[in-house]
């Protein structure tokens, strides 16, 4: 399974998460290493920048390389360490390295390559030598640099040069291997050809020991929480809550603005002929949309009498003589809900198959 899949793989599966770590321990261990020179300092910054990164993990959208994001966190979880003040290197610092097979003083004299080239670093500017330890320790490329320290890839190759520069000037660092005579046969570009292989040959050397390995792997599978059985606190449950009150609200609006106003139903009333207190006439009905509604407005005609109220005359009467209901005369009269009518009034009435007056 490649970086991709493992990535996928790992918002819901704790065994390829597990995978990732062990892909990416060993640079992360060299990065802290670089920095504060400590083995026990390194490992416990070491368990930091995992356990943020399995908390921090949903966050990653995979437009990005893993190890930069991952390298981005060490880099936080290392300056919070050193807030307010510069870590020396201490001069008893053990520095873990691949020793299996190599002679005794092979070994020491890794141990005191790996002690000259923390102590250059740290006496070099802070910025060239977080370029060069993401370079050479963080095993990252310049773009990947570029990403951590939020720099143009132009301007992250100037400070690895610059500081592969400085470091050549730096007589700890390279007075160690050969004699001043020797060096001063090679030119500048040779000497930084020489000192980058040396800066690689020497953070390859650091690696974590296996018991500690062993262990974070152990408290990050114990920690692990997949994606799928995420928790809401009250306050997610809250603003959920009020989230689904907006949209219910949102689509009542939207179906009161659909539904036609009763209000821009305006009878208008023609009149044809005229017998005693009863006139055939019309009613001219226009539904105006809303403004908001593409709608076209439509008319509708009604056959209609108009009636002459007499004295003794109800509304309850009226209706009741030409089968209509109370309702239609208010509406098509322009009366109040109490139906108050007055003598020599003259009403609309609409006509329907049964609304012939009574005898």
């Amino acid at each position: 399974m490649d970086e991709i899949e493992l990535l996928r793989a790992a918002a819901s599966n704790a065994n390829a998460f597990v995978e990732l770590y062990r892909l990416h321990v060993t640079r992360v261990y060299r990065y802290h290493m670089a920095h504060v020179g400590g083995a026990q300092a390194a490992e416990d910054l070491t368990s930091q920048t995992f356990m943020a990164a399995l908390e921090e993990f949903h966050s990653f959208q995979g437009n990005g390389s893993f190890a930069a994001w991952l390298m981005g966190i060490a880099a936080r979880k290392r300056r919070n360490d050193i807030r307010g003040s510069r870590r020396e290197l201490p001069i008893d610092a053990v520095l873990y390295y691949q020793s299996s097979g190599v002679p005794t003083d092979r070994i020491a004299m890794q141990r005191k390559e790996l002690e000259t080239t923390t102590r250059a670093l740290k006496q070099i500017s802070p910025d060239h030598a977080e370029a060069i330890i993401l370079t050479f320790f963080g095993e990252l490329s310049s773009s990947e640099v570029s990403r951590v320290l939020k720099k143009s890839t132009a301007t992250t190759r100037m400070l690895i040069s610059r500081g592969i520069q400085e470091l050549r000037t730096h007589s700890t660092l390279t007075r160690d291997e050969g004699t001043s005579e020797a060096r001063g046969t090679l030119d500048a570009d040779s000497e930084d050809e020489q000192l980058t292989k040396k800066l690689t040959n020497r953070g390859s050397q650091v690696v974590p020991e296996s018991h500690f390995i062993s262990e974070l792997e152990k408290t990050l599978v114990t920690n692990y929480l997949p994606k799928t059985n995420r928790t809401f606190s009250l306050q997610q449950i809250a603003s959920l809550v009020g989230w689904a009150v907006f949209l219910a609200a949102g689509v009542f609006l939207l179906y009161w603005r659909a539904t036609p106003n009763p209000a821009s139903i305006k009878p208008i009333i023609t009149s044809t002929s005229s017998a005693d207190s009863m006139v055939l006439t019309e009613v001219v009905i226009e539904v105006t949309p809303r403004p908001s509604l593409n709608v076209r407005t439509t008319t509708t005609r009604l056959p209609t009498l108009e009636y002459i109220v007499q004295s003794g005359d109800t509304c309850t009467y009226i209706a009741d003589q030409f089968a209509v209901t109370i309702d239609q005369l208010i509406f098509l009269n322009d009366l109040n809900d109490s139906c108050d009518i007055w003598i020599d009034q003259i009403l609309v009435i609409p006509i329907t198959p049964t609304s012939t007056p009574a005898n």
